[in-house]
């Protein structure tokens, strides 16, 4: 797990690193941790996919550490934030923003604890993978990072969130057996979308975070609207 600690006040970043190292070793657990001194730093390094876990404190100098996750989020739907903060007033912005937990300081192990145990639990969960073949090699593509599968022929294309589109010979049929119980939703005979991804319903389109705009079928456009509606519902109330 790679893990980043975004906060300006060097004592705190380095305490939250120092319990984080504690966690690893106490629990047989192996991460990458590096450390950011401002939001604009972090931004100027920040690749989608780079980071698993961020730490993030809200009051930044500078930019601030919503604007950060806000920026983030444009690019990366996985990385897990997790917001450190001396004040729950930003929580509104934490459920928009997905975060996967709180630290209010001061900070103690047990609290970096509880939010990295909270981490690894959705790290795992969304560990999986959708298995293609690409000429004569296998390949996986994560589900995370998946934005939606279309038809094309006797083919598939794979959007992913870094904009790379990957082509294989498997049927729509057959990819959402492997999406079972992940966040994906068949919207069209030729589609099925990630709905960690929908950025707006606009008529009888879906328009995704990516630019994509993806048509919603007009045989059952009420039942996938209400499930996109009840999943964006349920995700902004538990905040994850």
């Amino acid at each position: 797990m790679n893990i980043a600690i975004c906060d300006d006040v060097a004592e705190d970043a380095e305490e939250i690193r120092g319990y984080l190292l504690s966690y690893f070793e106490q629990n047989g657990f192996t991460g990458n941790i590096r450390l950011f001194s401002s939001g604009e730093e972090l931004l100027d390094d920040f690749e989608p996919g780079r980071f698993d876990v961020l730490f993030l404190d809200i009051f930044l100098k500078g930019i601030s550490g919503v604007e950060v996750a806000k920026r983030i989020r444009e690019s990366d739907q996985s990385c897990l934030l997790v917001f450190v903060t001396v004040s729950d007033s930003h929580m509104r912005d934490g459920f928009a923003l997905r975060a996967a937990s709180y630290v209010e300081k001061p900070l103690t192990p047990a609290k970096i604890e509880v939010a990295l145990t909270q981490c690894r639990s959705l790290f795992l969960k969304n560990a999986r993978y959708l298995e293609v073949t690409l000429t004569q090699r296998g390949f996986k593509v994560p589900l995370t990072r998946l934005v939606c599968a279309e038809v094309a022929g006797r083919s598939i294309l794979l959007h992913t969130d870094i904009g790379e589109t990957f082509e294989t010979r498997m049927s729509m049929d057959q990819a959402q057996k492997q999406m079972e119980g992940a966040p994906f939703i068949r919207c069209h005979n030729s589609y099925a979308v990630n709905m960690n991804y929908i950025q707006d319903i606009q008529g009888n389109d879906l328009i995704l975070k990516n630019g994509l705009v993806v048509p919603i079928r007009k045989n059952g456009r009420k039942e996938v609207v209400n499930t996109i509606n009840e999943f964006l519902t349920e995700r902004l109330f538990d905040g994850v």
